[in-house]
């Protein structure tokens, strides 16, 4: 038997319909019987289902897999690997003579029109048409989800290491136009409250824990002195030097008032 898993493998890799999870799963049982030589019953029974699969499988619809690996190819384009993932299981799926599912077909539609050469269009002008505005509020939600993972991470990080990155539309629209972002950027360009030498003291109201919490009164040294990381209204950050500290705090404008003179 041992004798036989070679050849079963190889010849199941070389056959073109073999694609997508299908191609992966039989790798890795080449990979354990190249170190092994040896596969588990379980894993032989599979190997044989495949094998009987291909044997009853149809020709290859040399069409529709030109088709789908257009797709791909445009969806690689705009970086949209799960599209990708999703086309290339499809792929698979068809080529072991399985037909898609209603539900898979109305997914394809819908990343067909998500990579037309007419949404090409419109992300090339999207691109080109991003303004220094939409790259400032971008980069203030940015901070703000990599202070508040996990949402959003990879655009956050893209966005904060390259100046020239524009995500797509939809990416932008999703995590700068939500209502915790609008509240963040709302903030953040807000005028302060308190500018630069101003007198100052922290709320009763304030937060437990603030570094400074006793102090009474103190200096506002600089406004905008972090980003903001607070999704609650009057969430700009201040740096004040609270009377009789050698440091200063940073601190929310909300647990600041003015203080006695």
């Amino acid at each position: 038997m041992a004798r036989r898993i070679q050849p079963i493998l190889d010849a199941i890799l070389a056959d073109d319909r073999c694609i997508g999870s299908t191609r992966t799963f039989v790798l890795s049982l080449l990979t354990q019987y190249t170190r092994k030589k040896s596969l588990s019953q379980g894993q032989r029974r599979a190997l044989g289902r495949i094998e009987e699969q291909l044997a009853s499988a149809p020709a290859i619809d040399v069409e529709k897999q030109t088709r789908l690996d257009n797709l791909i190819s445009r969806a690689q384009t705009a970086n949209d690997r799960w599209a990708v993932t999703f086309i290339t299981s499809l792929k698979g799926q068809l080529s072991m003579g399985r037909e898609l599912s209603t539900r898979q077909k109305e997914i394809l539609v819908k990343i067909a029109d998500r990579h037309s050469a007419k949404a090409q269009v419109q992300r090339d002008s999207w691109a080109s048409n991003f303004s220094t505005e939409m790259r400032e509020k971008l980069t203030i939600a940015a901070h703000y989800y990599l202070a508040n993972p996990p949402y959003f991470g990879d655009i956050a990080r893209k966005a904060l290491d390259d100046d020239s990155f524009v995500p797509s539309e939809r990416s932008y629209r999703k995590m700068v136009e939500n209502k915790y972002a609008t509240k963040v950027i709302e903030s953040t360009l807000a005028e302060p409250k308190f500018n630069p030498g101003s007198n100052v003291a922290i709320r009763k109201t304030a937060a437990v824990g603030l570094h400074a919490t006793r102090r009474t009164n103190g200096v506002v040294l600089k406004a905008d002195a972090s980003p903001v990381t607070s999704a609650a209204r009057g969430s700009k950050v201040y740096s004040v030097l609270f009377f009789g500290s050698t440091e200063a705090t940073l601190i929310e404008e909300r647990w600041l008032k003015k203080g006695k003179v």
